[in-house]
């Protein structure tokens, strides 16, 4: 399976389930599903896969990008 990689700039772009991979300086840092969103406050958090901690992300401190499945072998990713 082929997961392709989307930046998000707006977090409220985002929903609650979303497959999220989280960056900072090209390193990810976080990957996990979105369960709680505060769209006023511009923050998300998400369950990490690799901890299952809790993260509380904010747009600004990372790159943000959504995960979508599709065909193939790897990780793509579209701007």
């Amino acid at each position: 399976m082929n997961l392709t990689a989307s930046r998000i700039s707006d977090l409220r772009t985002l929903c609650l389930g979303d497959a999220v991979e989280v960056r900072r300086f090209n390193d990810v840092h976080y990957r996990g599903p979105v369960e709680a969103m505060s769209p006023r406050l511009g923050v998300a958090w998400i369950r990490d896969d690799a901890t299952g901690n809790r993260v509380m992300l904010h747009a600004g401190a990372y790159e943000v990008f959504r995960l979508r499945a599709g065909l193939g072998v790897g990780i793509s990713h579209a701007a």
